[in-house]
C-alpha cells in the first residue's frame, strides 16, 4: 500500500500543474489574411425590401433577441497573395464589428485577436445577393492567436479557407 503522505504530495503536485494549464483553443490556420481598416471605404445601403426580408426571416425563426446586420464593404481582403473584393462586411448596429466571409473571421475593433465566430448558437443568413447578412446570436468565438490586434489600421491573421456562404453548403443561404 503506497504511503498516504506520498499520495497527498502527488495529488497536490498534479492539482497545481493542472491549475497552471490554460485552455488553448486556437482557430489559426495556414492562410495569411490581412486588411487595412484605416482605409476609406463604402458600404452597401440596405433597402426597405432588404429590411422586410430580414424581418420576415427573424419572424419565421421566432427569434426574439437583438439582430445585427452586416453590409458589404469595398474594403479589399488579402488572402495569401490574392486580393479578394466583396468579402468584408461591417456591422450596421455595431459598427466596430467587421465580418470577413472568406475565412469566416470576425474583427472587433479594440480587441486583441480576430476570431472565428461559430460558437454559442451563432448564425448568419443572407439573401442570394449577399449584399447584407442577418446575424443572430452575435457573441464569442475562438481566437486566431496568430492575429495582430484589431485596430484602425492593418490587421493580420492566419486562418482557414472556410466560407459559410459557399454554394456547397446547403444551410448557408436562406430562401429569397
Amino acid at each position: 500500500m503506497p504511503n498516504p503522505k506520498f499520495l497527498s504530495v502527488v495529488i497536490l503536485c498534479l492539482s497545481i500543474t493542472a491549475s497552471l494549464a490554460m485552455a488553448g483553443d486556437d482557430a489559426s490556420g495556414p492562410i495569411h489574411y490581412s486588411t487595412d481598416l484605416s482605409r476609406s471605404f463604402t458600404t452597401y445601403g440596405m433597402s426597405e425590401q432588404d429590411n422586410e426580408w430580414s424581418a420576415s426571416l427573424v419572424e419565421r425563426l421566432k427569434y426574439s433577441r437583438s439582430v445585427v446586420h452586416f453590409v458589404r464593404t469595398s474594403l479589399p481582403l488579402q488572402a495569401d497573395k490574392k486580393t479578394v473584393q466583396g468579402a468584408i462586411y461591417q456591422g450596421v448596429e455595431k459598427t466596430d464589428y467587421f465580418y470577413v466571409a472568406t475565412g469566416d473571421a470576425m474583427l472587433k475593433l479594440g480587441t486583441t485577436w480576430a476570431y472565428s465566430p461559430g460558437v454559442d448558437g451563432f448564425s448568419m443568413c443572407a439573401p442570394k445577393s449577399r449584399n447584407f447578412i442577418v446575424c443572430l446570436n452575435l457573441g464569442g468565438g475562438v481566437p486566431f492567436l496568430s492575429s495582430s490586434p484589431v485596430q484602425r489600421g492593418k490587421v493580420t491573421w492566419n486562418g482557414h479557407d472556410w466560407n459559410r456562404f459557399e454554394k456547397s453548403n446547403p444551410t448557408a443561404q436562406a430562401p429569397d
